[in-house]
């Protein structure tokens, strides 16, 4: 029988204590870097600049730039390597208004921890760290997996793959602005059973009513305009009957029915241009920003990319899976607390090219890569992609990656 301290502090205001002190955190070590620290800079600058180990360098750069609390926690180094830090900011030439607040900021931030006696496997909950040992990782691919397996028995759908691909790259009318290419493949659609049509698009939604520079929240699965379907990049000669477009009360939808194909596996392709949609430097009431992605049918791989325009100002996107629908409107500030704490790899990558090993058809992925640039009027060539992709990502999830917009270039 367990028992409960009568005083204990629900884990929600620990979450949202802990929360509130990071991000002052945050907003202190930004101002030291912003006295001596100058245009886009990594980690390893910030290590040679304060005279730091690379690994503490890092730590230092992510809390600055993590997109939420629970990166900022999840860099945050143990007190030896806070104080370091500190030491640090202050031999570099830091004022020493702007090094006590960095370190009234940490301190409060472990007071916090003592005062609502957070325990080691709270903390980790809210950081929505990895797991600790492969052991515990294994387990956890078993588990996704085993989900994946029911989910495809009692739903009787399954992709191998869904794509979703965000081009970002400054405006045509005004480089200030931003513009937005989605392209969303769902690779290897098929039924285990007769189910009749699918829906398998909804558009992309843009609230145009929202405060100027709001492009925070683009979701790709909204019910909004009519989607474009990208011929290329889909499966071919597909008969009539397969896929349509239906108008209903939530807008336009794009219906599939994989049995009434020859090939009893689909793979289709939509891609949609927003124009000017916002600012790309940080505005007073929007600090950060985030595309995401609904996962509602069972599949093997979810390949997320943002490929940012190499004109734009450098940034530390992350990402992150959620279970809920629509991600930040049901929770609001709770969102956090549904986080999905799995194994998730998230990082820039080379080339947007997929690996063999995903077993997704070269030309057709290459056919959207094309067509995406095409629409936004830039070589693919100009663009840094940043990937998340996730094995048997959990159902019904929401994958997003948020990044810190950069700060306006001083004048």
């Amino acid at each position: 029988m367990s028992v409960r301290k009568k005083n204990a502090i629900p884990f929600a205001r620990k979450h949202r204590e802990v929360s509130e002190a990071a991000q002052t955190l945050q907003e202190a070590l930004r101002a030291a870097f912003a006295e001596l620290l100058e245009g886009d800079v990594g980690g390893r600058s910030v290590a040679r600049r304060l005279g730091l180990d690379k690994m503490l360098g890092w730590k230092a750069h992510r809390i600055a730039t993590a997109p939420d609390p629970a990166t900022i926690i999840a860099a945050l180094p143990g007190e030896r390597g806070t104080n370091l830090l500190v030491e640090a900011l202050a031999r570099a030439g830091v004022s020493n208004d702007a090094v006590e607040t960095v370190a009234s900021a940490l301190k409060t931030l472990r007071e916090i921890f003592e005062q609502t006696d957070a325990s080691r496997k709270e903390i980790a909950a809210i950081a929505a760290g990895g797991l600790d040992s492969d052991a515990q990782r294994r387990h956890q691919r078993d588990m996704q997996k085993s989900h994946f397996e029911s989910a495809v028995a009692l739903r009787g759908e399954v992709l191998h793959a869904h794509l979703s691909t965000w081009f970002v790259a400054p405006a045509r009318a005004n480089p200030a602005m931003v513009s937005l290419v989605s392209v969303d493949m769902q690779h290897g659609f098929r039924t285990i059973r007769p189910l009749g049509p699918r829906i398998v698009h909804r558009g992309t939604a843009v609230d145009r009513e929202a405060e100027a520079g709001d492009w925070s929240r683009i979701d790709v699965s909204a019910n909004n305009p009519i989607p474009s379907f990208v011929a290329s990049a889909s499966t071919r000669n597909l008969e009539d009957h397969a896929i349509e477009v239906r108008s209903g009360p939530s807008g336009m939808l794009v219906l599939a029915d994989p049995d009434a194909h020859a090939g009893e596996s689909l793979t289709l392709t939509f891609a949609e241009l927003i124009e000017s949609i916002g600012p790309w430097h940080a505005t007073p009431g929007h600090r950060s920003a985030e595309l995401s992605t609904q996962v509602a049918t069972p599949m093997r791989h979810l390949f997320f990319d943002v490929l940012f325009d190499e004109t734009l100002a450098a940034v530390e996107p992350a990402g992150a899976v959620y279970f809920t629908a629509s991600y930040g409107v049901e929770y609001g500030e709770h969102a956090e607390l549904r986080r999905f704490t799995g194994e998730i790899e998230a990082r820039f990558v080379r080339t947007p090219k997929l690996p063999a090993a995903a077993k997704v058809d070269a030309k057709k992925h290459a056919a959207m890569l094309k067509h995406g640039a095409a629409m936004i009027g830039r070589p693919l060539a100009a663009f840094r992609c940043f990937r998340m992709h996730i094995e048997y990502p959990p159902s019904y999830t929401r994958a997003v990656v948020r990044w810190l917009l950069p700060d306006k270039p001083k004048a």
